[in-house]
């Protein structure tokens, strides 16, 4: 047998049916697996689910472990596991759509002793974050960059996304300890990576991570917790030791040291309310025979980062005040908030208990009507609703995406972000749809604020869950692009453009990307490839688009003149652009003005008609396109309308009423960092 899938289910039923879907995906043409889910209870539905599941797929079996065996669940499965590899997860786990092509591989190939995929992990707000390992290229088979990962950098310490040799397991008596809480898998791992010759490293993802429990060791006392942390410096030093790397066994102290700081600062967030008590646990503490042992191993040159170093001579100097004081205050902005948030779920709480204690959820008026006003385009209208729904306790995680939304509208990205990750920290653990699509405006506040790295991650994660996501491909694309990363970047357009061939507007919108980040020439190449590939099957219109976008803007009028009186925006947008490019003002509003005489009104027609007739000086006729556009309503080209008649106004010498206009336009829009700047012209006239 090639593999076993060995799934723990303590107190997990309700995730355990999406885990054991994700595993029955494998074929049984190419991989030979069993899966052994272990449970300890009869008190749930998880021995029903597992029943359920194995009438359906015989590869599918319940062991139960006796209530009061205290050693690891595990360690049933990995003893009565048939395969060659070993694969564990937790029932809260979910393989990714192309999981099953990344284990075969390893398996059928018997790539290394040591297998580890990355993955994704959901915070505990809910926010996902693709967790690739940190390696020089794709993928990895250095035993050095192997041993830095698991000793040094510490990311190897969990048993997520790794495939184990059984033979390797049993035939080193390798088992899970429980006799130090919250640290199972790091003794596991690192025991069998210690038995292990070979190693493969690699950034594809394998599968989707439910959180931990953070509060496992809140029972434990500080001296406890300390003891615990004591047996793992001392198992990790050991290990490190017995590989003779000095540059290795110099980095392990330091880590620990930042474990000190962390216990350090989780004391001073529950203890802010009473000095006295702080300070004798952070006495104690610094007695304690770890930390005494761990700092005074600690070689102050490998701490790289300033705030280390700080909090390093803190410690090793041990006044106890100084220490309280720090970490209190390093943890103050923190504390302040959880503050607000308990008054927040008492108030919640307390409007609950006054509607009689009925579980019926309240009507979210106030988000329809808010989303409403983001439909018309009045996002300061549409916020005042919003927060009335978050006051009435409506659907919260509706709520603070709308208030998400109405942000992005009024360029308040910092307000976006913060609002997105609330709504996604106010959905259920399920990933639905709606989540998805919140992760996605997540990620545009993240690019529209430059946190390029960050929106990265989310379009990774998207990715990993739904492998043939076009538009996850294309926007971390563009994320990738200015992190100037241009051949990944290359790589993952190519992989969009392969979802949806025929699609010219995906094409010229990543080439419009590729522009913008000095990659225009390259850009170019793909809309010749492109043109070179659909030949006859190409329209006019396509064909003058193409010729549009690489430049030849004479044969883009030739392809593209019949459309003038046309019914395509896009078409006569693009048309009225090639002339403004030829320096046809003149030709280029007419071709705007011909499109509006015969056609619906168009938002954006009626801006790009007013600005070609301010290049002309005809600022009055400017300033009447500019308010038919406004006139239209909600539309995309809003803000633009609304600026321009600002500047056609100040052009045509109305200064008190570009003053008037623009004071109007930043209460709408007060982060317009252009508009801002104008204004202050504005005041000297």
């Amino acid at each position: 047998m090639d593999l076993s899938v060995i799934i723990s289910a303590y107190g997990m039923q309700r995730y355990l049916a999406a885990c054991l879907r994700s595993v029955t995906r494998c074929s049984r043409e190419y991989i030979d697996l069993e899966c052994i889910v272990v449970h300890d209870s009869n008190e749930d539905e998880t021995a029903a689910i597992v029943n359920r599941y194995s009438e359906r797929d015989n590869r599918i079996r319940l062991v139960m472990t006796a209530c009061e065996d205290s050693s690891d669940p595990r360690n049933k499965g990995i003893e009565l596991a048939l395969g060659k590899y070993i694969l564990l997860l937790d029932a809260s786990d979910r393989l990714c759509e192309d999981a099953w092509e990344q284990i075969e591989a390893a398996v059928e190939e018997e790539y290394a002793d040591f297998v580890a995929f990355s993955h994704i992990t959901m915070n505990r707000k809910g926010k996902l974050r693709a967790q690739m390992l940190p390696i020089s290229e794709v993928v990895s088979t250095d035993v050095q960059e192997a041993r830095r990962l698991m000793f040094a950098k510490v990311v190897l310490d969990t048993c997520w996304g790794k495939l184990f040799r059984s033979d390797v397991v049993r035939d080193n008596h390798i088992t899970f300890r429980t006799d130090v809480p919250g640290s199972a898998d790091f003794f596991f791992v690192v025991e069998y990576f210690e038995h292990c010759e070979t190693f493969l490293l690699t950034k594809a993802m394998l599968l989707y991570c439910m959180p931990r429990d953070e509060n496992r060791l809140q029972n434990y006392s500080m001296g406890e917790r300390l003891g615990f942390l004591g047996i793992r410096y001392d198992f990790h030093m050991d290990a490190v030791r017995r590989c003779n790397d000095s540059a290795l066994t110099g980095c392990v102290p330091v880590y620990y040291f930042s474990e000190i700081t962390n216990l350090f600062a989780a004391y001073a967030r529950e203890y802010h309310y009473n000095k006295k008590a702080l300070a004798d646990i952070y006495k104690r503490a610094l007695a304690a025979d770890a930390v005494r042992r761990i700092l005074s191993e600690v070689d102050e040159r490998r701490i790289h980062s300033g705030i280390r170093k700080y909090e390093y001579r803190l410690f090793r100097d041990a006044d106890v005040e100084k220490l309280r004081r720090y970490f209190s205050l390093k943890v103050g902005l923190n504390v302040r908030k959880m503050v607000r948030t308990a008054r927040m779920g008492a108030m919640v709480l307390g409007m609950v208990l006054l509607s009689g204690g009925c579980s019926k959820k309240i009507e979210s008026v106030n988000i329809k009507s808010g989303m409403e006003l983001v439909e018309q385009y009045d996002f300061q209208g549409a916020i005042s609703y919003f927060e009335q729904a978050l006051l009435n306790n409506e659907d919260m995680e509706l709520a603070y995406r709308g208030q998400g939304i109405a942000c992005m509208g009024l360029g308040k990205y910092a307000d976006a972000e913060t609002a997105f990750l609330k709504s996604i920290e106010s959905a259920g653990r399920h990933l639905t749809a709606l989540e998805y699509d919140t992760n996605y405006y997540l990620a545009a506040a993240y690019m529209k604020q430059g946190k390029y790295a960050q929106a990265e991650e989310i379009y990774s994660a998207i990715i990993a869950l739904k492998k043939k996501e076009k538009d996850a491909y294309y926007l971390r694309a563009c994320a990738l692009l200015r992190q100037n990363r241009y051949d990944e970047a290359v790589a993952d357009f190519e992989k969009a453009f392969s979802f949806d061939s025929d699609n010219l507007d995906l094409l010229t919108d990543a080439y419009v990307e590729m522009q913008a980040a000095g990659f225009s020439e390259q850009g170019q190449t793909y809309l010749q490839e492109f043109m070179t590939e659909k030949g006859k099957k190409l329209s006019e219109g396509e064909r003058g688009i193409l010729y549009y976008y690489l430049e030849d803007y004479e044969n883009a009028r030739i392809y593209l003149d019949s459309f003038v009186n046309g019914k395509d925006p896009k078409l006569s947008m693009i048309l009225g652009q090639t002339y403004e490019k030829l320096g046809d003002m003149n030709y280029a509003a007419i071709v705007y003005q011909s499109y509006l005489d015969a056609n619906e009104p168009n938002a954006a027609i009626y801006n790009s008609l007013g600005v070609c007739l301010m290049h002309q000086e005809k600022y009055d006729e400017a300033m009447k396109a500019f308010e038919s556009g406004i006139e239209m309503g909600a539309s995309d080209n809003l803000q633009e309308l609304r600026f321009n008649l600002i500047v056609a106004n100040e052009y045509s010498g109305n200064f008190a009423q570009a003053k008037k206009m623009m004071q109007e336009y930043l209460q709408s829009y007060p982060d317009d960092a252009r508009a801002k700047k104008e204004n202050e012209f504005l005041k000297s006239r």
